[in-house]
């Protein structure tokens, strides 16, 4: 096992400052460590070095012998300059020389060969330019001019994420859709994902104003962190938790460029955890994007969000900008009846909470912003420095395994430096989170509703990335890459409880992808990577193959196959957290707990145990050893225990309902007192508390095994196309198998009940010479009442539990998971005004009946059908535009750890504590919106817009736990100047 906490000295001051030494830290265990992680780190910075001065040292050499340039200018509509466009000079197919426009369009290549070359332009939101032949003379200046138009359809977009290089949409090897800055701009948005309705392939479970879970092409959860969510390459998730949380991005929309959309596996490139895609939100330069922009948006809920940005440059070479936002409303409102009214008296429930109300508040606040400074120091390099802030003041917020929580005085930060060199891309982050509370006991931060404990998660991920790209010859391109991260949990003993001093984790990666053109027509691409993880055993290995066919220039054919590997998040090793407490009314506890590295054993060796399994027991006596004595999983041996539960929850009061005189009814009850179960053989049924319906075999009682990585195989086959430029058609089909699937927490910790038949039979015959005839009927309403208490819990060796919690945890599933559907998008264009758009995805399974999780089958979390229909009108004239969209989604089942549907109209307690919650129906929603832009004084203008989702306000739930989400009207004046 390697060294969790190798990390350089600068990262162990920036994550351990003032916090509490663990125990384990001694100074010679922490001194090697450190000294390891220098090394690595030493080696990365030699390698990033080496490669930057070889890069600074090959340009003079290669312009020794160079005496020509080529000089310019790049214009788009109306000849207005084209800032940051990428030109290329080409010789023979290869780069001889590169550059960005500046400010006024104008560029400069220099130190080219005498010759000819091919000089090519490309910039986001236009269809790239070129001219074929341009003669370079020694001594002399070329000039050209070079235009630009803008792209007419969503193809000839320049996207990044597909490859981790500059290509068009229509050229990438993968299904990638952009949210563009124009429809960024327009809609009134309190979070990016706002954006992201429409985009083919991809599930929001949308569970409140700004609470959503994002993921493509299914497998969604609560708590979701399945899509590799990025900010200019950063990670956006937080730091141990891995959970996306739309609304502690600090980036407001008025600084996002454009929203890059990948569906499918991308590990290859980008490592761990894309399994199910990347999401990537990629913000504006403030080169390309200078001056300074006003916004107020307000709607319906008493939403109100104002946000501001400025950007500007200082002489040819710096650029700097900030932008910050706030927001406030009142979001839709719900009630989980699992939270108790008043806070229980759990051991982890502050003393001061104990029996308080127990009430949501429904206001969110939030604000953050960010800064930014770029520093150009050369024509073809970059080096761009950020710091980002966002607090949730006060919100909601679903967890996996712990219900909902109350956010507050949330903060998330971002610090992060990267560099563009050429071909080089380097960059150093780090990601910190603090839930508001300064330890265990802190009650001005975050908090779970079913227990009141206070959350504290002060985790920090510090990651380090390197990548270069090359060619040879003309037909032959790599990209390279080496990426490094450290994960640094700091949860109070809250969230990783008595494992809070083992739990850093280390992760390392190196990939490889070369692109072959064999033809102008086709392509073979083939990608490598290879990772380790401090907590994994094993090298785990990451292949991507693609064949890419181009029959003519605006068609795509492309056959590609993709392995994705996936490690389990930080707390599915070491979560250690009360979930509730007093179940039902019971004296047992419900804890979430990590797998550790070496899984759970479950004790075999009670002798007159069902199985010879072991159990705790709550009504063990406290001179047998009380609850942290294990004790033969022997039912019958608490047959008492369970008689005087039945008569707490009224088991008289049902005999007198049933027809029983009093007298007969206490005779009976006195009865009762004198059977004794063992005698009678009552055997023993083992059932999950969430399945209570479901018994559960003792062979069936399973050791846990220890977590291991879990793999996404996908073969698809994809389409896109553009036709007379104002059609345009993207088809994927593609089929899907999980390895190793990682389900939500469930329960594996099984509760001994009393056997309703023998219990039954025995009752009969012991009530006999008080009942008679009647004594058969008595003796099963009886039993089917005893039969539902929990005597003891099956509860496995080690850091599980001392006592007989009920515990859920993380595992894989040997079952392979296969799945497989299609994703399609339509555009045309009928004239230069109107255009009409449509999606449409399907899955082929919503629910896997073979395979189990936590007693229920495993479930996508996301619909099979789905589609949207788009209708736009644009009247130039009058610089106004309108938009119609229909969405619809066919109805799915939910099993997400707590979170699990059963279809019934309202949730509802299933006997045992738990609750069942409404399945999300079919729907069919209207969205509208109208954008309105006004010349203003001079300026860039004044633009005014009005967006309506579920405009017929049918409130429908779109999770389990979550409130029906109704209408929501927002508006926007925004000014630019």
């Amino acid at each position: 096992m390697r060294p969790r906490n190798m990390m350089p000295k600068f990262v162990v001051r920036l994550c351990d400052r003032d916090r509490s030494p663990h125990a384990s830290d001694s100074p010679a265990a922490t001194r090697g460590a450190l000294r390891a992680g220098v090394r690595r780190l030493t080696i990365l910075a030699m390698a990033l070095l080496a490669v930057v001065f070889a890069s600074a040292a090959v340009a003079p050499l290669g312009a020794q012998d160079a005496t020509g340039s080529i000089t310019g200018r790049v214009t788009g509509n109306n000849d207005a300059p084209v800032e940051s466009a990428r030109v290329q000079a080409l010789a023979g197919g290869r780069i001889a020389g590169v550059t960005l426009s500046r400010a006024d369009g104008t560029f400069t290549i220099a130190g080219l060969p005498a010759g000819s070359y091919q000089v090519l332009a490309s910039r986001i939101g236009y269809a790239p330019s070129g001219m074929d032949t341009v003669r370079v003379t020694s001594g002399q200046a070329t000039n050209v001019t070079l235009t630009l138009t803008t792209s007419v359809t969503a193809l000839e977009q320049v996207v990044t994420t597909a490859s981790r290089s500059t290509e068009k949409v229509l050229d990438a090897p993968a299904s990638i859709s952009v949210v563009t800055s124009q429809q960024i701009e327009e809609r009134p948005a309190l979070t990016a994902v706002d954006n992201l309705r429409g985009v083919p392939g991809i599930d929001i479970a949308q569970g409140g104003l700004v609470q959503s879970a994002v993921v493509a092409r299914g497998f969604n959860n609560v708590f979701s962190g399945a899509m590799l969510t990025l900010v200019d390459n950063r990670f956006a998730s937080l730091p141990s938790l891995r959970v996306n949380v739309a609304s502690l991005v600090p980036t407001p929309t008025e600084d996002v460029e454009r929203i890059e959309v990948l569906l499918g596996p991308a590990a290859a490139l980008y490592g761990p955890n894309s399994a199910n895609g990347v999401l990537h939100i990629i913000t504006k330069s403030p080169f390309t994007s200078q001056g300074t922009t006003l916004t107020v948006d307000a709607g319906e809920r008493s939403v109100l969000r104002g946000a501001a940005r400025h950007a500007g440059v200082l002489g040819q070479s710096l650029g700097y900008k900030v932008s910050g936002e706030y927001i406030r409303g009142d979001d839709w409102q719900f009630q989980d009846p699992a939270e108790p009214a008043l806070f229980p008296n759990s051991p982890n429930t502050p003393r001061s909470r104990v029996g308080q109300p127990n009430d949501r508040n429904f206001d969110l606040e939030k604000f953050g912003g960010e800064a930014r400074l770029d520093w150009r120091f050369a024509d073809d390099a970059e080096w761009i420095n950020s710091y980002g802030f966002a607090q949730i003041s006060n919100g909601l917020e679903l967890t996996g395994a712990n219900g909902a929580a109350q956010i507050r005085n949330w903060t998330y930060q971002h610090g992060q430096s990267r560099l563009r060199w050429g071909r080089l891309f380097a960059q150093v982050f780090a990601n910190l989170s603090d839930a508001g509370n300064s330890d265990s006991l802190d009650l001005t931060g975050t908090y779970l509703f079913r227990t009141g404990q206070p959350i504290v998660d002060q985790s920090r991920t510090v990651a380090s990335q390197l990548q270069y790209s090359s060619d040879i010859g003309d037909r032959q391109s790599f990209v390279y890459g080496f990426d490094y991260i450290f994960t640094n949990p700091r949860t109070g003993g809250t969230i990783n409880g008595r494992n809070e001093d083992i739990d850093n984790v280390n992760e390392y990666g190196g990939y490889v992808q070369s692109t072959t053109r064999l033809t102008p027509q086709w392509d073979l691409l083939f990608a490598a990577r290879a990772d380790q993880h401090s907590l994994l055993d094993g090298t785990f290995f990451s292949p991507r193959a693609a064949v890419v066919y181009k029959p003519t220039e605006t068609q795509n054919v492309r056959l590609t196959f993709n392995r994705a590997y996936s490690t389990p998040a930080n707390f599915s090793f070491f979560l250690d957290l009360l979930q509730a407490a007093n179940v039902g009314g019971l004296p047992y506890n419900v804890r979430a707990v990590g797998n550790p590295t070496n899984g759970y054993q479950f004790q075999r060796d009670c002798t007159g145990g069902v199985g010879s399994l072991c159990m705790k027991s709550p009504f063990t006596p406290a001179a047998a050893g009380g609850n942290t004595q294990y004790v033969p999983a022997n039912a019958a041996a608490y047959y008492p225990a369970a008689l005087g539960v039945s008569l707490q929850g009224g088991l008289r009061n049902g005999l007198l309902a049933a027809g029983l005189p009093a007298a007969a009814a206490d005779a009976v009850i006195a009865r009762l007192g004198t059977f004794n179960a063992v005698g009678a053989n009552v055997d023993t049924r083992l059932a999950a508390l969430t399945a209570p319906a479901t018994t559960i075999a003792p062979a069936d009682v399973r050791d846990i095994e220890a977590l291991k990585a879990s793999f996404t195989n996908v073969l698809e086959l994809g389409y896109k196309g553009v036709f007379d430029n104002n059609f345009r058609l993207a088809v994927d089909g593609w089929y899907q198998r999980r390895q190793n699937f990682v389900t939500p927490a469930v329960n594996f910790t099984p509760n001994a009940f009393l056997d309703p038949a023998s219990l039954q039979a025995g009752l009969a015959a012991h009530l006999a010479p008080v009942l008679g005839p009647s004594a058969g009927a008595v003796a099963t309403s009886v039993a089917m009442a005893m039969a539902r208490v929990p005597l003891g819990t099956v509860v496995p060796n080690g850091r599980t539990t001392n006592n007989s919690d009920i515990a859920f945890t993380y595992q894989n599933i040997d079952q392979d998971v296969n799945l497989y559907g299609t994703d399609i998008a339509v555009d045309y264009l009928f004239t230069s005004a109107f255009s009409v758009a449509g999606t449409y995805s399907w899955v082929s399974d919503v629910e896997f009946p073979e395979i189990m999780a936590g007693g229920r089958p495993l479930t996508l979390n996301a619909p099979d059908h789905k589609g949207s229909l788009t209708l736009r009108y644009n009247w130039e004239p009058r610089d106004l535009s309108f938009e119609l969209r229909g969405r619809y989604q066919n109805t799915y089942p939910v099993n997400s750890a707590v979170f699990v549907t059963l279809g019934d109209s309202l949730p509802r307690a299933d006997g045992t504590g738990n609750f069942l919650y409404e399945t999300p129906p079919t729907s069919t929603f209207i969205d509208a919106q109208l954008v309105w832009r006004l010349p203003f004084r001079g300026t860039n203008g004044l633009l005014f817009s009005v967006n309506g989702t579920n405009l017929g306000n049918r409130k429908v739930p779109l999770f389990a736990g979550v409130p029906s989400i109704g209408r929501l009207i927002m508006t926007r004046l925004q000014y630019t100047f």
